[in-house]
């Protein structure tokens, strides 16, 4: 075995021990390995029944007879099957001795080792090694062990290409056909898949092929066709006690990235080229890049290992997620890692990912705001759609940005429900604008925000003019959905109409920006979209005059425009997984009569303008809303864990934070087998950084102002400001800055509000004056 295989240290293991069939989908969303272009999920080789097996690539949709426009399940090539006779040996037709696997989440490796029995009593030892490759976004290898333990045998492996994949489908047990087979070609040296999605057109083209190292003699190697399976097929005698070693290679092309006329010659090259410079080169170079990623973006945390693994399986999610290959796709709510949500794009990226990319892979942050920019003829059109101009974000985007939310949705008894979120969840138009001004924060990036982004801006804001409405001498905007998705229909949501004031707000401020700073760039645009001066001055208007609904002798923000008439109760149990149970006597199908809400709403609007309320209103609204949120949603606990730490409740703070960065690890929702849930990933990342560390951008100046939880001994990571790299190590009685690279001379940060200026090329220390 290759010593690029040996595994990490403990902290950066995640195992699953023995075979539980029904335990699978969500072993497979936590195993999935990826490079941001492929997500490949991690089902076992021998593709058991009931698995929820997946191979996704970034940006491939199509519709065929599916409901809504979806993230297109794309041929497997992880198949490996070992038969004797008319034995199968897999976990579905053998008895399990044992079962062991790990993802070692530092390298990017998946092992594996069963232990399988037959009912001959026949046991073979099955170990294989997967990788994705990081340095190489299309290229894969399997390497695989095989040792039948007590038994002599021919044996036959089927190493292959399954095109025979489909989607899951609206009803219960539907099935969708994306793919039509192009062709397959049989090769001296590998086999060769390509299919067309059946709407769009787009061609994939999977290379493979199977080394068997040290073979014995009298091997029979041909390739087989099974209709849209294809198969390399190696028969041999397997000696008892002997192992016999694999190496499976992958190489996959598709015609979005240009590749339409080349596809075939493309994939087997890069195939050939890897199987030549061998497999301890391709793994070198692979944890070469895997190293580079984590020097980045680890976050160390001493004294506290549950801690510790929490984060660092959140940030594995958020590094194998990012689409470095390509401006033009987004991250869906569930990453690359399975069929949740049909790989939609929703406002988890810009409120929940982005503030990670932001800091950490300042580019890739960049490239995702660019997926709205190249989508914007969407959101064009979805504005037209409803009737409103300028630009509307969808609710659910895919790959051109009009609205793919599903009209209908199915309860547990199979019937339908409407599905209002894409007609009223607009708060998305400006969540995406918000995410903009953080991006801007923090790098600076003028010619990115002037070329680009203020093109989405004042679309955008140009959608609100039409939307918002005069009513009693005042802006409202009706008929909308909060993030609190059990209140539907609601008018003057709080987090809603204050996001759209501060938008109109900071477009009229780039406008004005631009007239001084790029009057050319400015003059281009206005011409291109037809924007006129009056209507920035509707904008200024608007900004100062739309309805918020507070109560200030409470100091209670008013969630919606009638929230406080409603029934009235609080949370008074929690369940095993430490989240709120519905009191005895309501009834869960009227949730919209009471004040119960699904997930942070005031409390997020809060803290994502931290300095815009006191914090006397911040402690106020938290304690309210906070007895009465079921947490339903896994974009929740991060939100009043930040919120928990800036009004003092440490101790929930802690908690919410453990929840959100094991939702997955210990599927909390039961729903893991979906795929993972991104928004938790990022919220755990802000949680850390945002929170326990304090780091925030405050007048234009990064700040910190941190509290540790009583385990933490010290924290440290790095972040990106400005273009300058910087590490932070925060320990109870000091902070330490080190400058890694540094883009201007002066590097200021702020520090429990004093400003200290960094050196390059020393350290720079700091006394706290109290951490706990």
């Amino acid at each position: 075995m290759s010593k690029y295989f040996n595994l990490s240290s403990e902290e950066w293991l995640f195992k699953e021990i023995g075979f539980k069939p029904a335990k699978q989908g969500h072993y497979e969303s936590l195993f999935t390995l990826g490079n941001g272009y492929l997500g490949v999920r991690g089902s076992l080789e021998e593709n058991p029944h009931h698995s929820y097996r997946g191979v996704f690539i970034a940006g491939v949709f199509d519709k065929s007879e599916g409901y809504v426009n979806e993230l297109v399940k794309t041929p497997g090539w992880i198949d490996f099957v070992v038969t004797a006779g008319d034995t199968r040996f897999a976990v579905d037709h053998c008895k399990v001795l044992s079962n062991e696997r790990i993802l070692d989440i530092r390298k990017g490796v998946l092992h594996r080792c069963t232990r399988l029995k037959d009912n001959k009593g026949r046991i073979l030892r099955f170990e294989s090694r997967r990788v994705v490759f990081s340095h190489q976004v299309r290229g894969a290898i399997l390497d695989i062990n095989i040792t039948p333990e007590n038994f002599t045998a021919d044996v036959t492996i089927y190493s292959g290409l399954n095109g025979d994949v489909t989607n899951t489908g609206y009803f219960p047990n539907e099935r969708v056909k994306h793919l039509n087979l192009v062709t397959m070609k049989r090769e001296n040296d590998l086999i060769y898949l390509e299919m067309k999605t059946r709407d769009k057109g787009i061609s994939l083209a999977i290379a493979a092929t199977t080394v068997f190292k040290n073979p014995p003699q009298n091997v029979i190697d041909v390739n087989r066709m099974y209709g849209e399976k294809f198969a390399q097929v190696i028969s041999f005698k397997a000696e008892k006690g002997k192992t016999y070693n694999f190496n499976k290679w992958i190489s996959i092309f598709t015609s979005r990235e240009g590749y339409e006329r080349q596809l075939h010659a493309t994939s087997t090259d890069l195939l050939r080229d890897m199987v030549h410079e061998g497999l301890d080169t391709q793994l070198k170079k692979h944890i070469e890049e895997r190293d580079r990623q984590w020097q980045l973006a680890d976050i160390e945390i001493s004294g506290d290992k549950r801690a510790q693994k929490g984060i660092r399986f959140n940030l594995y999610h958020l590094m194998i997620a990012k689409p470095h290959h390509d401006p033009t796709v987004s991250i869906g709510a569930k990453l690359l890692t399975g069929e949740g949500y049909k790989g939609h794009v929703f406002w988890d990226t810009e409120i929940f990912l982005l503030p990670f990319y932001t800091y950490v892979f300042p580019e890739d942050a960049k490239r995702l705001l660019m997926y709205r920019y190249y989508t914007l003829k969407g959101a064009l059109k979805n504005a037209k759609d409803y009737g409103y101009k300028g630009a509307k974000i969808a609710w659910e985007s895919a790959d051109t940005g009009e609205e793919t939310t599903p009209a209908y949705g199915l309860r547990a008894d199979g019937s339908s429900v409407k599905i209002f979120t894409g007609d009223e969840e607009h708060h998305i138009v400006s969540d995406v604008v918000h995410g903009i001004y953080k991006y801007m924060r923090a790098s600076a990036d003028d010619d990115f925000l002037f070329n680009y982004a203020a093109e989405i801006v004042f679309q955008t804001a140009r959608f609100w003019l039409s939307r918002v409405e005069k009513r009693r001498d005042r802006y409202e905007i009706r008929k909308v959905i909060g993030p609190d998705e059990f209140h539907e229909h609601v008018d003057n949501n709080a987090f809603t109409n204050f996001l759209v004031m501060w938008h109109l707000e900071y477009a009229h401020t780039l406008y004005a920006k631009m007239k001084k700073e790029a009057p050319d760039i400015l003059q281009t645009l206005a011409k291109k979209i037809k924007l006129k001066p009056d209507e920035m001055e509707k904008m200024k208007i608007i900004s100062k005059t739309i309805y918020f609904p507070y109560d200030q002798k409470t100091e209670l923000i008013e969630q919606f425009e009638g929230y406080f008439t409603l029934k009235d109760a609080s949370i008074k149990k929690l369940n095993k997984q430490g989240l709120p149970e519905f009191p005895k006597g309501i009834d869960c199908d009227a949730l919209e009569c009471t004040r119960f809400i699904k997930q942070a709403d005031v409390v997020l609007l809060l803290y994502l303008f931290l300095d815009r309320f006191p914090p006397s209103v911040k402690k106020k609204n938290y304690d309210y809303y906070e007895a009465r949120t079921m947490h339903k949603s896994s974009l929740s606990p991060c939100i009043y864990a930040l919120m928990g730490l800036e009004t003092g409740d440490h101790k929930r703070a802690y908690d919410y934070f453990m929840k959100t960065s094991y939702i997955d690890i210990l599927d909390v929702n039961r729903n893991t087998c979906d795929g993972i849930h991104a928004a938790a990933n990022g919220g755990a990342w802000m949680t850390v950084v945002h929170g326990f560390a304090g780091m925030r951008v405050r007048r234009g100046e990064i700040c910190f102002d941190p509290w540790l939880p009583q385990k933490w001994k010290q924290l440290n990571y790095s972040f990106f400001w400005k273009g300058s790299q910087i590490a932070v190590s925060i320990a109870r009685s000091q902070i330490v800055f080190s400058v890694l690279s540094a883009k201007s001379k002066n590097i200021n940060v702020v520090v429990q509000g004093k400003t200290i200026r960094l050196a390059k090329d020393k350290q720079t220390k700091v006394r706290l004056k109290k951490v706990n």
